[in-house]
């Protein structure tokens, strides 16, 4: 997945994006799938949950205090499920099964 990593100097705008933009033109979805794919074990590890249920009762607001705040979870869960959209649409065409 694209990371850009800056530590001392915020760089200017047209070279924030340029870098961006190259960061993105090098990824690969099939790569950035397994990335999300760890990330989202080590989520379901740490709090006893498989990521769609866990997806499912964040959206509906049924989550305790605990896990309500999950926010970088319920965005990994959407990253991987819309990578994995844009793979199966390549592979599969229009119908992405």
């Amino acid at each position: 997945m694209p990371e850009l990593i800056y530590k001392n100097k915020i760089p200017a705008p047209e070279e924030f994006t340029k870098a961006l933009s190259s960061a993105w033109a090098n990824s690969n979805p099939v790569d950035d799938l397994l990335v999300l794919a760890n990330q989202l074990w080590a989520f379901e590890q740490k709090y006893q949950m498989p990521s769609a249920d866990f997806y499912e009762k964040y959206q509906a607001g049924l989550l305790g205090d605990e896990l309500q705040h999950c926010v970088e979870w319920a965005a990994t869960y959407d990253f991987f499920s819309k990578t994995k959209r844009q793979i199966d649409v390549i592979i599969y065409g229009n119908r992405a099964d």
